[in-house]
Parts: C-alpha cells; structure tokens; sequence
C-alpha cells in the first residue's frame, strides 16, 4: 500500500495534467480557428482579453473535469 503522501500528490500531479491539458487544448483549438480566418480573410484578430477568456474557460473545465477524475480515483473506480 502506498504512503497516505505520496497517494495524494499523485492525485494532484493528475489533477494539474487534466486542467493544463485542457487549457492547452482549448488555446490550440483557438489559435487553428483564427489561423484559418486569417487565411481566409487575411486580418489576424487574436487578442490578449480573448486569450485570457479562454484561459478562463479551460481552467473552469479542466478543474471540472480533474475533480471528477481525483474522485474517481479516490472510489477505486474501475477504468480510473
């Protein structure tokens, strides 16, 4: 069995890899999005308040989706 300390910072290393790669997936996505419109239409319009809602908006997600994977691993789910 492993020690009470080393359980909980796997759980936290797990839960910062799921908020980051959220955050870094949403900011690619992003970034393709108005790559194609600056191909298409030849303005690149990527602001910093727009780099920084999305932020915000993976970090909502992937601290949603980090929680539900921490507690699943805490229930011993299978697949988790």
């Amino acid at each position: 069995m492993k020690p009470f300390n080393e359980k909980i910072l796997n759980l936290l290393i797990l839960f910062i890899a799921c908020m980051l790669g959220i955050v870094v997936s949403f900011l690619c996505i992003a970034l393709s999005i108005d790559v194609l419109v600056w191909m298409l239409t030849g303005s690149f319009d990527l602001a910093k308040a727009d780099i920084l809602k999305i932020i915000k908006i993976g970090c909502v997600i992937g601290t949603f989706t980090g929680a539900v994977f921490v507690i699943a691993r805490l229930f011993k789910l299978k697949g988790f």
